[in-house]
Protein backbone atom coordinates (compact mmCIF):
# COMPACT_ATOMS: atom_id res chain seq x y z
CA UNK A 1 0.00 0.00 0.00
CA UNK A 2 1.03 3.13 -0.93
CA UNK A 3 0.81 6.89 0.25
CA UNK A 4 -1.48 7.38 -2.54
CA UNK A 5 -3.92 4.90 -1.33
CA UNK A 6 -4.10 5.85 1.72
CA UNK A 7 -4.94 9.72 0.00
CA UNK A 8 -7.49 7.99 -1.94
CA UNK A 9 -9.19 6.03 1.12
CA UNK A 10 -9.17 9.52 2.65
CA UNK A 11 -11.18 11.52 0.20
CA UNK A 12 -13.31 8.43 -0.64
CA UNK A 13 -14.00 8.41 3.22
CA UNK A 14 -14.65 12.37 3.23
CA UNK A 15 -17.08 12.11 0.02
CA UNK A 16 -19.00 8.91 2.09
CA UNK A 17 -18.25 6.73 -0.93
CA UNK A 18 -18.52 3.36 0.55
CA UNK A 19 -17.53 1.48 -2.76
CA UNK A 20 -14.66 2.90 -3.28
CA UNK A 21 -13.54 2.71 0.36
CA UNK A 22 -14.46 -0.94 0.75
CA UNK A 23 -12.95 -1.74 -2.90
CA UNK A 24 -9.61 -0.33 -0.96
CA UNK A 25 -9.83 -1.98 2.02
CA UNK A 26 -10.56 -5.31 0.29
CA UNK A 27 -7.56 -4.69 -1.62
CA UNK A 28 -4.99 -4.74 1.03
CA UNK A 29 -4.13 -6.44 3.76
CA UNK A 30 -4.96 -5.36 7.60
CA UNK A 31 -0.74 -5.21 8.00
CA UNK A 32 -0.21 -3.21 4.30
CA UNK A 33 -2.45 -0.56 6.02
CA UNK A 34 -0.68 -0.45 8.63
CA UNK A 35 2.60 -0.51 6.72
CA UNK A 36 2.09 2.67 5.23
CA UNK A 37 4.93 5.46 6.00
CA UNK A 38 4.61 6.72 9.44
CA UNK A 39 6.01 9.96 9.42
CA UNK A 40 3.48 10.68 6.93
CA UNK A 41 0.78 9.66 9.21
CA UNK A 42 2.78 11.63 11.85
CA UNK A 43 2.79 14.71 9.59
CA UNK A 44 -0.97 14.42 8.72
CA UNK A 45 -2.34 12.96 11.90
CA UNK A 46 -5.48 14.86 12.40
CA UNK A 47 -6.21 14.06 8.64
CA UNK A 48 -5.69 10.49 9.32
CA UNK A 49 -7.72 10.65 12.58
CA UNK A 50 -10.70 12.08 10.83
CA UNK A 51 -10.25 9.32 8.39
CA UNK A 52 -10.67 6.75 10.81
CA UNK A 53 -13.54 8.26 12.52
CA UNK A 54 -15.48 8.49 9.14
CA UNK A 55 -14.48 4.94 8.03
CA UNK A 56 -15.79 3.09 10.98
CA UNK A 57 -19.19 5.36 10.49
CA UNK A 58 -19.17 4.00 6.46
CA UNK A 59 -17.43 1.08 6.51
CA UNK A 60 -19.86 -1.97 5.97
CA UNK A 61 -19.70 -5.43 8.06
CA UNK A 62 -18.12 -7.35 5.45
CA UNK A 63 -15.07 -5.58 6.45
CA UNK A 64 -13.35 -7.15 9.05
CA UNK A 65 -13.15 -6.09 12.48
CA UNK A 66 -9.72 -7.11 12.38
CA UNK A 67 -8.69 -4.56 9.98
CA UNK A 68 -10.70 -1.77 11.78
CA UNK A 69 -8.42 -3.30 14.80
CA UNK A 70 -5.31 -2.49 12.69
CA UNK A 71 -6.31 0.63 11.79
CA UNK A 72 -7.22 2.01 15.28
CA UNK A 73 -3.54 1.09 16.47
CA UNK A 74 -2.42 4.36 14.80
CA UNK A 75 -3.48 5.79 17.45
CA UNK A 76 -1.30 4.48 20.27
CA UNK A 77 1.71 5.02 16.75
CA UNK A 78 1.91 7.68 14.65
CA UNK A 79 -1.37 9.30 15.93
CA UNK A 80 -0.78 9.27 20.16
CA UNK A 81 0.59 13.12 19.92
CA UNK A 82 -3.36 14.26 19.42
CA UNK A 83 -4.75 15.08 22.49
CA UNK A 84 -7.46 12.41 23.37
CA UNK A 85 -5.99 9.76 20.81
CA UNK A 86 -6.44 6.72 22.97
CA UNK A 87 -9.94 7.99 23.69
CA UNK A 88 -10.18 8.44 20.34
CA UNK A 89 -9.17 5.13 19.42
CA UNK A 90 -11.50 3.50 22.09
CA UNK A 91 -14.62 5.51 20.65
CA UNK A 92 -13.65 4.35 16.68
CA UNK A 93 -13.40 0.55 17.68
CA UNK A 94 -16.25 0.77 19.64
CA UNK A 95 -18.28 2.73 16.78
CA UNK A 96 -17.29 0.11 14.60
CA UNK A 97 -18.54 -2.76 16.85
CA UNK A 98 -21.99 -1.06 18.05
CA UNK A 99 -22.70 -1.40 13.88
CA UNK A 100 -21.70 -4.36 13.22
CA UNK A 101 -20.62 -6.85 16.08
CA UNK A 102 -18.39 -8.82 13.33
CA UNK A 103 -15.50 -9.66 15.12
CA UNK A 104 -14.37 -11.52 18.50
CA UNK A 105 -15.54 -10.33 21.34
CA UNK A 106 -12.48 -11.13 23.73
CA UNK A 107 -9.98 -9.20 21.01
CA UNK A 108 -12.41 -5.86 21.67
CA UNK A 109 -12.04 -6.21 25.46
CA UNK A 110 -8.55 -6.72 25.71
CA UNK A 111 -7.85 -4.10 23.25
CA UNK A 112 -10.00 -1.62 25.22
CA UNK A 113 -8.05 -2.39 28.61
CA UNK A 114 -5.14 -1.62 26.91
CA UNK A 115 -6.46 1.49 25.95
CA UNK A 116 -7.76 2.24 29.57
CA UNK A 117 -4.07 1.25 31.15
CA UNK A 118 -2.83 3.99 28.85
CA UNK A 119 -1.80 7.08 30.95
CA UNK A 120 -3.70 9.23 28.40
CA UNK A 121 -7.15 6.84 27.99
CA UNK A 122 -9.06 8.91 30.42
CA UNK A 123 -12.17 8.02 29.39
CA UNK A 124 -11.96 4.50 28.13
CA UNK A 125 -13.90 3.09 30.54
CA UNK A 126 -16.90 4.95 29.96
CA UNK A 127 -16.68 4.66 26.51
CA UNK A 128 -16.19 0.35 26.64
CA UNK A 129 -19.55 0.96 28.50
CA UNK A 130 -21.30 1.91 25.26
CA UNK A 131 -20.52 -0.85 23.70
CA UNK A 132 -23.02 -3.84 23.08
CA UNK A 133 -22.96 -7.07 23.77
CA UNK A 134 -19.73 -6.96 26.45
CA UNK A 135 -19.10 -6.61 29.78
CA UNK A 136 -16.56 -4.02 30.46
CA UNK A 137 -14.71 -4.42 33.88
CA UNK A 138 -11.88 -1.81 34.48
Amino acid sequence: MEISDLEAAIEAANNNDEATLVSLFKQFSAEEWADVSYDWKYENRQKVSDFIQKSVKILPASVEFERIQYLVSEYVLALVYLPGSIDLAATALVTFWNRHQNGDPKELIKQLERFSEHPDGERVAEIAATAKGIDFQK
